[in-house]
């Protein structure tokens, strides 16, 4: 548990080293060795069986992992599905279910290998077919994914257990792309003739991961059941199941968790009750920090927020320092730079390419300069603002109002269920300004599904071809020196045009009682997992 006991800052060194070792591609295998003991991970002998639960605060929008953009799948899916690559809890892009893969000098040809003893869960092999069916299918209806793999040309089988993906030009994030999620290899004899778009694409989801799925009771949970015939060895995984309880209210899914109805509590926790975790005996607390951050975004296409002086008022406006010591407890590090910290070989430091600081005289200023006058109430604007009804969009959308206001802006909030967030802001874009947070990795290119046109994460419908061209171009690039010059640029063009408003770094803690062994974030299992991958977890009660 070094890297989590460490100080911020240290963590961010550490694991910028692990990062700049995981760059190159070509011929990665999976680790040798079983997780077992130590640490927070527990010493003795493994136990097999046993059902960890484990506490959600949203369901899923579909079983389709391919499909929309869908956190709360993504972490079923994990355990279900498999991809080619996936990427662990140190942000390294590990072998899933491939067996190795090469990249062709000039950088436009990959090939993978597959295994030849992997099974669907309902007995069907796996083919290279069914990962040409899972990529050609992503392009063709344009899934969650498509905006990221905008590069690749074409998928070629030349047996059943070798596919090859030949690239238009060399793009830099292609493996972390094929490691994220929305790439989960999918059966063709189950998937194809499907809208993957469509809510009820799947419904009884079929993958080659170590758990299948079993039950899904609307409002209340979804039961995995183990796979026997996984393919990475007859003993994984350990659990004979995996239950996600769905509750909404963080309290009561605190107040669970305290009588020992919960395992682990994969919910954000209230900032007051953080402190009685952290000394709580009982429990193991995981802290990690993620390339994940909490913006501000607003709908571009329409006045005013399609006025530089409007989005500059609002970014001065924020003080983010505030909205992180009281609402955000211990899990919020204010943002600086448009790239996340944790590459800072892409960072631009520089004041110019800075997110705006808080400074309420400029923020006035600029205010003035948008041509809006204020009404009998001393207000410039009303506008709605939607996020999500779990911690700590809450408390953070409280104290961003009372900023705003300070401007003369008055914010209504709107506290959303995630898929009712998710049809009205990503997919209907029928909103004025939305709080959310976003995974911006595995690799810095991530960036661009915020800010490039198109982005899959570009909900103001942003786009600046200059933008647009350094992302071209730091994709393009074969190493880091050569990439870096193209982001910093970036972020200098970001810090004048302020499409979103970056507020907060995450720190994530992630809490689980100290029987539950092997958990994702645990030193013995962070190599192998993916961050809520349950492969290697037994319980030890």
């Amino acid at each position: 548990m070094k890297k989590r006991l460490l100080s911020v800052t240290l963590a961010l060194v550490m694991t910028l080293a692990l990062l700049a070792g995981c760059g190159a591609g070509g011929g990665q295998t999976p680790g040798g060795s079983t997780p077992s003991g130590g640490q927070d991970g527990g010493a003795g002998d493994i136990k097999t069986g046993g059902t960890v639960i484990i506490g959600q605060s949203a369901e899923p929008i579909t079983l389709n992992p391919d499909g929309k953009t869908d956190g709360s799948m993504d972490i079923i899916a994990q355990n279900v599905f498999s991809r080619l690559l996936k990427t662990n809890n140190n942000e390294e892009i590990i072998l899933d279910l491939a067996t190795g893969y090469t990249v062709s000098e000039d950088g436009l040809t990959y090939t993978f290998t597959l295994p030849e003893n992997v099974k669907f869960h309902d007995g069907e092999p796996l083919t290279s077919d069914d990962v040409r069916f899972t990529f050609e299918t992503i392009l063709e209806q344009q899934c969650f994914a498509a905006t990221s793999l905008a590069n690749l040309e074409s998928v070629t089988c030349p047996d059943d257990y070798t596919a090859v993906f030949q690239l238009r030009q060399m793009d830099a994030r292609f493996l972390s792309s094929l490691a994220y999620n929305g790439v989960y290899i999918l059966p063709r004899h189950v998937y194809e003739g499907q809208d993957w778009m469509g809510d009820d694409s799947m419904q009884t989801p079929v993958g080659t991961g170590p758990f299948k799925f079993s039950d899904w009771q609307k409002g209340v949970s979804i039961t995995l059941e183990r796979n026997p015939d996984f393919f990475r060895g007859p003993d994984l995984p350990y659990l004979d199941g995996v239950i996600y309880s769905y509750i909404a209210d963080a309290n009561t899914a605190m107040q669970s968790f305290y009588n020992g109805e919960l395992d682990v509590l994969g919910i954000i926790a209230p900032s007051s009750e953080l402190e009685n975790m952290l000394s709580n005996s009982a429990l193991v607390n995981f802290k990690t920090i993620y390339p994940s951050r909490f913006y501000l975004c607003f709908d571009m296409t329409r006045a005013p927020f399609d006025d530089l002086n409007f989005r500059l008022a609002v970014a001065h406006a924020i003080n983010a320092d505030d909205i992180v010591n009281r609402a955000m407890g211990h899990i919020g590090q204010k943002a600086t730079t448009y790239v996340t910290p944790l590459y800072a070989w892409a960072c631009n430091t520089d004041p110019e390419a800075a997110v705006p600081a808080y400074d309420l005289d400029k923020a006035k200023s600029y205010m003035e300069q948008t041509g809006l006058t204020k009404d009998a109430e001393g207000f410039y604007l009303h506008m709605e603002m939607d996020t999500y009804n779990y911690e700590p969009f809450p408390d953070m959308s409280q104290v961003i109002k009372s900023q705003l206001a300070e401007i003369g802006i008055d914010v209504k909030i709107n506290m959303l269920e995630y898929a009712a967030w998710d049809e009205k802001v990503a997919q209907r874009k029928d909103y004025d300004v939305t709080l959310y947070g976003g995974y911006q990795g595995p690799d810095v290119a991530a960036i661009s599904e915020f800010v490039g046109t198109g982005g899959m994460f570009n909900f103001g419908s942003y786009s600046n071809p200059k933008v647009d061209e350094l992302l071209a171009q730091g994709a393009g690039q074969p190493t880091n020196e050569l990439r870096a010059p193209c982001y910093k640029e970036l972020q200098a063009v970001l810090a004048q045009d302020v499409p979103i408003i970056l507020i907060s770094e995450w720190l994530g803690y992630s809490p689980a009682y100290s029987y539950v062994k092997n958990h994702p974030y645990s030193d013995e299992a962070v190599g192998e997992c993916a961050y809520a991958e349950y492969t290697y977890c037994w319980l030890d009660n």
